[in-house]
């Protein structure tokens, strides 16, 4: 069993609520925005803002390679419409992505668009940066897709500290939680 350096993971935690904490991301706002799901899901898929431009998550991906995610999404509209959960909404995105289209965009497409729905994850997504800090936390995770708060140290169960933030911090802080563990 991992022991933590508690005093550690809270001088983290307390370094992320005063300086990191980011606001609501400029793309789910935009999503939010938008009149129909229709036009949410493209917004979203093509990873794009008011000005058209691409969030940096997206930056490697080629805009034609949106638009197709996008399209074929589109056609997804009637079961994402039903959809009642983030994990449902999740899965459908998954299933039209291509090569090119990374898990993190995956999981921020279905953010955007859970947004819109008002759908909110209940666990915390293991994708990219995401899994690094998680495994440098609580070691090899496996093939293990997601964790839930309880399955973190104690610093992280805080009413105030949301699935977000958690997963946030995990990205943001990656390479300083393998000094978190004794």
């Amino acid at each position: 069993m991992k022991t933590f350096n508690i005093p550690k993971l809270e001088r983290i935690i307390k370094h992320y609520k005063l300086k990191s904490r980011k606001q609501i991301d400029s793309l789910i706002l935009f999503s939010m925005a938008q009149k129909t799901l229709k036009e949410a899901i493209e917004v979203s898929a093509k990873s794009i803002d008011e000005n058209n431009k691409v969030h940096f998550h997206q930056r490697r991906a080629e805009k034609s390679e949106l638009t197709s995610f996008a399209e074929k999404l589109i056609l997804c509209e009637d079961s994402i419409d039903s959809s009642q959960s983030f994990d449902d909404i999740f899965t459908i995105v998954n299933s039209v992505k291509n090569e090119y289209i990374t898990e993190l965009t995956v999981y921020d497409v279905a953010q955007r668009i859970g947004a819109y729905k008002n759908i909110y994850s209940d666990k915390i997504y293991l994708q990219s940066g995401t899994r690094i800090g998680a495994e440098n936390l609580l070691g090899n995770l496996g093939e293990k897709k997601f964790l839930m708060r309880e399955d973190l140290p104690e610093p992280f169960q805080r009413p105030d500290f949301t699935l977000a933030d958690i997963e946030d911090i995990l990205f943001q802080y990656k390479d300083e939680f393998e000094y978190c563990v004794k």
